[in-house]
């Protein structure tokens, strides 16, 4: 009854190692699999508790029965299990050294459920860490030129934004107002500010002398279709390399813009951010 019990509180640690290092490393391994690898882990690790050449073996036969679809895969996982493996076991060291009642066999299941829901919290952190770091690699400061004033923006490119102006095809990128206003032409900030998407969508709000850097531009969003005004900028560096010519929008709203951005390019400016970073890392 002890080894089964023995057998049972390891597999649970285990699950909670391997699942974690499934999750951060993005090797989408099955349960099944998962808890297949936890039970031969524990199996052999309860019957053999001293011995390390059974420890060694253990390790590599659960990590590639988890994450051995190819040895890459085992490679980049391996390194995580051992990990997690130390931070879990440590809490529980931890746990054992601070409390008298560690030998209770049902303390000892509680202990792992506390190393479970740590690992939890470590893989929420790590995760978050990771987009974090992501998303930074989607942003760049850029100097943009409109009506011959050049306004400073800190960019987030949006590899979900495929919006472009229908005649032209030319990207369109989407700015918050309040980031521009005071750069704009009093007129025209004014005249857009009156324009309203809800009557029969035109130009004629505006003054004549921006008109023909303006497009009506028809947007598809989960709340519905809308009408709004692009512009046409003279020039857009980010970094230093030129966008293409395109389309800005300016919006109300910026505190749903990632990265504390004041602008949201479409994805194509992917392609000029990876060319400078390609750049920077020769």
């Amino acid at each position: 009854m002890y080894a089964e019990l023995m057998i049972g509180i390891n597999m649970l640690f285990n699950y909670a190692i391997l699942s974690f290092t499934n999750k951060v490393g993005n090797h989408q391994t099955g349960r099944r699999r998962l808890w297949s690898a936890s039970f031969i882990g524990a199996f052999f690790i309860t019957m053999f508790p001293h011995s390390v050449p059974a420890i060694i073996f253990t390790f590599l036969g659960m990590t590639y029965i988890a994450f051995g679809q190819t040895l890459s895969s085992w490679k980049n996982a391996a390194p995580a299990v051992l990990i997690a493996a130390f931070f879990a076991g440590g809490l529980l060291t931890l746990i054992y050294s601070k409390i008298a009642i560690a030998q209770n066999n049902l303390f000892v299941l509680f202990a792992v459920g506390i190393a479970y829901i740590a690992l939890y919290i470590f893989k929420i952190k790590w995760l978050d860490t990771r987009k974090d770091s992501r998303l930074q690699r989607l942003t760049a400061d850029s100097e943009l030129m409109l009506w011959k004033q050049e306004i400073p923006l800190k960019v987030f490119i949006d590899t979900g934004n495929h919006c472009v102006e229908p005649i032209s095809g030319a990207s369109v990128h989407f700015i918050a107002f309040e980031a521009v206003k005071e750069q704009l032409p009093a007129d025209f900030s004014t005249a857009l500010q009156k324009w309203s998407p809800d009557t029969s969508p035109d130009l004629s709000q505006f003054p004549a002398v921006y008109q023909k850097d303006l497009r009506l531009i028809r947007l598809q969003t989960v709340q519905g279709a809308s009408w709004t005004v692009g512009i046409k900028y003279d020039s857009w560096h980010i970094d230093g390399q030129p966008l293409p010519a395109g389309y800005a929008v300016l919006t109300k709203e910026q505190r749903k813009y990632p990265q504390g951005a004041s602008a949201i390019l479409q994805v194509s400016a992917l392609e000029i951010m990876k060319e400078e970073r390609r750049i920077e890392t020769c």
